[in-house]
């Protein structure tokens, strides 16, 4: 809450994946309770309308921020927004605190009903450009902050964190909001990968006027959606996603075979037809995958599917047409 009607949000979470703002009547809020089995019809509100930050750069993952704007003011308290005078909270080791309803265990997927907070700390450039090259073609620091936990075991961001606050403290105690969590550092959430947030003093002062104008009656901004281009997919990026995805969808199954290939060839700009196969114990994996782009959805503009068939790895090697011989076990996703 910034303001009796307005949310602040994560942009990806506002879009479709064509780069269409989202229907209003699609959202809803749920305010001043953090325990979904207390929440009661009380506390949920309507959206009248989705505002997208005009500067926001999909395929760059810059200026992630949205506005929701309530159908009726509520009574919960707001955050405090930063602005370019708290630059002295965005440097490496400030404490951050983020909260969200993501998920708390990757697979299989479980969603907690209570709110969850992790602690982290603020990271270097150098480090993150390095330890985030996997998800993300470049780490602006300017629009940017890279944060990772610093306790053992940590606690990182995972699907359905995006939009969440995360926070710091002003020299006088304040509690204040600077960022807004647009993207985990992996595909298994680990905590051991940085986690990237929004620079809120990017976004304060557009939040300001529109703060102004739902709830005063000034002028209202004017109203910009951001032109969308889907980013680009190379062979590089496509072998990379495809071992990640296959790793994480596949387990010990993948990571622990043997005689990986994986070999991909360029369909167009937006996407990459692989092949792969691989050996596990007694079982042969073989079968394709398509990595493509598409807007960022929790925090990844690469999305991927497959069909991957497992056959008996002696009937593989005796049949000449072992997909009819060996009825091989289907796996998509």
């Amino acid at each position: 809450m910034v303001s009796p009607r307005l949310i602040l949000t994560a942009a990806h979470c506002a879009l479709t994946e064509t780069g269409k703002v989202t229907v209003a009547a699609n959202f809803s809020v749920l305010t001043g309770v953090g325990d979904l089995e207390e929440a009661s019809p009380e506390h949920t509100s309507r959206v009248s309308r989705v505002l997208v930050f005009p500067e926001y750069e999909p395929s760059r993952f810059l200026n992630d921020a949205a506005l929701l704007v309530l159908t009726e003011p509520v009574a919960t308290p707001t955050l405090p927004l930063a602005t370019p005078s708290d630059a002295a909270l965005l440097t490496d080791g400030t404490p951050v605190a983020a909260a969200g309803w993501g998920l708390v265990d990757v697979d299989p997927p479980r969603l907690p009903t209570v709110l969850r907070e992790a602690r982290s700390v603020i990271q270097s450039t150098a480090y993150c450009q390095r330890r985030l090259r996997r998800v993300l073609p470049v780490y602006a620091s300017d629009s940017q902050i890279c944060v990772q936990s610093q306790l053992e075991p940590g606690a990182g961001l995972c699907n359905g964190d995006s939009g969440g606050p995360g926070v710091a403290q002003r020299a006088d105690g304040t509690t204040v909001q600077i960022g807004i969590i647009s993207l985990k550092g992996s595909f298994d959430c680990s905590p051991q990968s940085p986690q990237v947030l929004a620079r809120v003093d990017r976004v304060s002062s557009w939040v300001a006027a529109w703060s102004a104008a739902v709830e005063f009656g000034a002028p209202a901004p004017a109203v910009e959606v951001p032109k969308v281009e889907l980013p680009p997919v190379t062979r590089a990026d496509a072998e990379i996603v495809a071992w990640l995805g296959l790793e994480g969808d596949f387990g010990n199954r993948f990571a622990k075979g043997r005689y990986h290939r994986i070999e991909c060839r360029r369909i167009d700009r937006e996407k990459v037809k692989c092949r792969v196969q691989w050996l596990k114990g007694a079982h042969f994996y073989r079968g394709g995958i398509t990595v493509y782009t598409a807007l960022p959805r929790e925090g990844f503009i690469y999305n991927y599917r497959y069909t991957i068939r497992r056959f008996d790895a002696s009937c593989w090697l005796e049949y000449l047409h072992p997909i009819q011989a060996c009825n091989p076990r289907v796996f998509k996703g």
